[in-house]
């Protein structure tokens, strides 16, 4: 999945915070790498204005549980403000 976003700033750092939603409960889910600056496609410093694209490349391993789940997906810069806060309906199973 590709994540398109525009910074209103420069950003020297992104941290990604992912948790899953069910029933209302925020649950955080474990990322090999948070350091969204070394995603495979994504490198820091953003330029302000300039479009950027971050690539979600995350396995669904089978020993995740079969539950319907809202995956909060979000980029943080380096003063812990989003740059990108999404909610994607998810199903696995």
């Amino acid at each position: 999945m590709n994540l398109d976003f525009t910074p209103s700033k420069d950003v020297k750092a992104i941290e990604t915070v992912v948790h899953g939603l069910v029933m209302n409960i925020a649950t955080p889910f474990p990322l090999p790498q948070t350091d969204g600056c070394k995603n495979n496609v994504l490198t820091c410093p953003l330029k302000a204005g300039q479009k950027a694209t971050y690539v979600v490349m995350q396995p669904v391993l089978r020993s995740y549980p079969k539950v319907k789940v809202v995956v909060k997906w979000v980029l943080k810069n380096e003063d812990r403000d989003n740059l990108i806060c999404i909610l994607i309906p998810s199903r696995i199973n």
